[in-house]
């Protein structure tokens, strides 16, 4: 499968092709009679494309699987914890975009914690040396990005909060979650050096702000 990725994604291309697939999928997003599609292609673009980062990881060694696997399974059960009780996040539902749910929670979200975790430790390690300043780092360009995905997550159909946008105490939980994951990553030293990661982190925020700017208009 990873040699799948690579042939299919090829490295330097990835750019290209990230900037090719977010701009079709605006446009499936923009025309009403094409937004089904839009949103039930979510899940599957979602594997792709961060298939195709992890395929140019460089360390599959055990230290990183058993993180890797750590973290995708504990976010999703916190995820599972937060929306069934309302008491990590604030109160929210997952709507029907981000794919197949166990318990109401959608089973991609795991991978996609993961995925932010580690490109967002990548762009922070490519400018900072320090490794507090780099989980810190980290953990505010999280807070970035969920503050952007928060504002279009409804209109996606991914999730919505009861009471609308959350309150603060759902960034300060993840914060606090994307604090520790950050940490686990400087003590084990995962060397998370890889330009289509941070290309697809700037491309996701990026067309999340146009999905946004296309909504308060359609």
């Amino acid at each position: 499968m990873n040699e799948w990725f690579r042939k299919t994604f090829s490295y330097d291309e990835l750019p290209w092709t990230f900037t090719w697939f977010y701009g079709v999928g605006l446009a499936l997003f923009i025309f009403p009679f094409t937004r089904d599609l839009f949103i039930f292609l979510i899940p599957l673009s979602l594997l792709l494309v961060i298939g195709a980062v992890f395929s140019y990881h460089r360390e599959w060694d055990i230290k990183t699987v058993g993180l890797f696997a750590f973290i995708y399974f504990s976010s999703f059960f916190l995820e599972m914890a937060g929306v069934n009780t309302g008491m990590i996040f604030g109160p929210y539902i997952y709507d029907r975009a981000l794919g197949l749910q166990i318990n109401g929670t959608p089973l991609i979200i795991g991978l996609n914690w993961l995925f932010l975790v580690y490109s967002s430790h990548d762009i922070t390690a490519r400018y900072i040396r320090q490794p507090v300043l780099i989980i810190i780092g980290g953990s505010v360009l999280m807070i970035i990005y969920d503050l952007i995905m928060e504002w279009v997550a409804p209109s996606m159909q991914m999730w919505h909060f009861n009471d609308g946008y959350p309150s603060v105490s759902n960034f300060l939980a993840w914060f606090l979650t994307a604090f520790v994951y950050h940490t686990l990553f400087a003590v084990f030293n995962i060397d998370t050096e890889n330009r289509p990661a941070r290309t697809l982190f700037a491309s996701q925020i990026v067309f999340f702000i146009l999905i946004g700017l296309i909504s308060l208009i359609i």
